[in-house]
């Protein structure tokens, strides 16, 4: 007994030196695209990040980033979830009908209030100019029937009341839980990734139109086109559950389009195409929206209109924006995880007649940029 415990603890010992050293050759990667998402970098130590305990949280984060071969380990973990019948893997629901749903981390309720009240401030700061807010629920908020036995379900009208309680009286709040609820027994969200699909997208610029007075357009006034049928996505990477079957992408394609032209400002290329179809070749399709995410972009086009629109923006953005084409002249879109100059001198430069922020809930809840609108 003693020489299989003393075995077990030199195995134990080199296993742990062998991934320390690893660690050590390995150089950090700053992307990870099975996740597509920015990994955590070596944090710079202070005593007062050790005191806040940010940096002891920030470095959890690091070494779990950083892990070698940490696609394997996820993967083995998931595998093994599986054969003993739990119910999510890496903060990520197993649901019913081979749907991966995103559970949402022990929410922030401070951080919450704070960019609530980010946006708030703001829409006082550009007054008189109208400001929206669109909160789009994630599939999990929505999707309740398909979720695993005895998960924890949060409905999307519960979230949307808290929002209400808590937006300024000039925050015009567009509640698009109801009608994707009505339509959830269609694909309006993926099944391998967090994000909604132009379904969905499209219920939500339904919406979005009643409440911002601009005209929207029937389905039957879209050319639907198929572009993929092995989308593979982001909750499919984090779960290591590699045994479902792929995503397809659609683009609603007006039939009846105006000439536009997209500037990708912080890369300086000008483009005539919302769509860029070489991600279609590559991991994170999604991309495939307005080249994923950018600091700020602009959109010119040919509407017969003067409404000029800046969005304040997330990812679940890239998929909605171009049913907007035939509604403004312009439409800016900006990223605030990645803009770091002065937002509200931006709106008073380009005289925006409405402003929209969409956000979805999970990450509007961990969103730690956004109080840079009303920084300056």
């Amino acid at each position: 007994m003693k020489t299989n415990n003393k075995t077990l603890t030199l195995i134990t010992i080199f296993f742990i030196t062998f991934i320390s050293m690893l660690q050590l050759i390995i150089p950090d990667r700053t992307f990870s695209e099975e996740e597509n998402r920015m990994l955590q970098k070596k944090p710079s130590f202070s005593l007062g990040k050790l005191i806040s305990g940010e940096f002891t949280s920030e470095y959890e984060n690091y070494i779990g980033d950083q892990f070698p071969f940490r696609e394997f380990w996820v993967s083995t973990k998931s595998a093994c979830e599986l054969i003993l019948q739990k119910k999510d893997n890496n903060n990520v629901y197993f649901g019913k009908e081979s749907y991966l749903l995103q559970k949402p981390s022990n929410p922030d309720t401070g951080l919450f209030d704070k960019n609530i009240l980010a946006i708030n401030q703001f829409a006082q700061a550009v007054s008189p100019i109208p400001v929206y807010f669109l909160l789009a629920p994630n599939s999990v908020h929505v999707l309740t029937d398909k979720l695993p036995p005895f998960a924890t379900a949060i409905d999307a009208s519960m979230i949307m009341e808290k929002t209400n309680n808590r937006v300024s009286p000039i925050v015009r709040l567009i509640d698009v839980c109801k009608p994707l609820t009505e339509h959830k027994q269609e694909y309006i969200y993926y099944k391998t990734d967090h994000h909604w699909t132009t379904t969905g997208a499209y219920y939500a610029y339904k919406e979005a139109g009643k409440a911002m007075g601009f005209a929207t357009l029937d389905t039957n006034d879209f050319t639907i086109e198929q572009v993929s049928d092995n989308f593979y996505g982001t909750l499919y990477s984090k779960s290591g559950q590699h045994f479902v079957s792929p995503d397809s992408i659609h683009l609603f394609k007006p039939k009846t389009e105006v000439k536009y032209k997209v500037e990708y400002v912080d890369k300086g290329i000008i483009t005539r195409n919302m769509y860029e179809s070489k991600y279609l070749q590559k991991k994170d399709q999604y991309s495939i929206f307005l080249d994923g995410n950018h600091s700020l972009i602009k959109i010119t086009t040919k509407a017969e209109t003067d409404r000029k629109l800046l969005v304040i923006k997330d990812s679940y953005a890239n998929s909605f924006i171009p049913f907007l084409i035939n509604n403004f002249a312009e439409i800016h879109l900006m990223d605030m995880r990645y803009y770091n100059a002065d937002v509200l001198q931006y709106v008073e430069q380009n005289e925006f007649s409405d402003i929209l922020f969409l956000y979805n809930t999970i990450t509007f809840s961990e969103d730690k940029s956004l109080n840079k609108i009303v920084l300056y």
